[in-house]
């Protein structure tokens, strides 16, 4: 699994059921579980983003070595908000 993979199974993670076991209450173990792993995704990805992003800057990987970022990243900006972002409230 590479950075941009694990961008995306955290953001798959926070936008999924919470609990699939059917749990009547917020912050149930499922869930936190859940929240722990997305945490877990977020961190590696955010690694491999700076790593590769000095590679490149100090020469090691060609620019294109960003290039799965730049694609992951302009799909996330061209996708139709879902109205969580506290931001995009009027």
């Amino acid at each position: 699994m590479n950075g941009p993979d694990h961008y995306r199974e955290a953001g798959l993670i926070l936008t999924s059921d919470p609990c699939s076991y059917g749990c009547p209450h917020s912050g149930c173990e499922h869930e936190m579980a859940m929240l722990a792993r997305a945490q877990v995704h977020a961190a590696l990805a955010t690694a491999a983003l700076a790593a590769t992003t000095e590679l490149v800057r100090l020469g090691t990987q060609p620019p294109t070595a960003l290039d799965a970022w730049r694609v992951e990243l302009e799909a996330e900006a061209d996708a139709p908000s879902t109205g969580t972002d506290p931001e995009s409230r009027p």
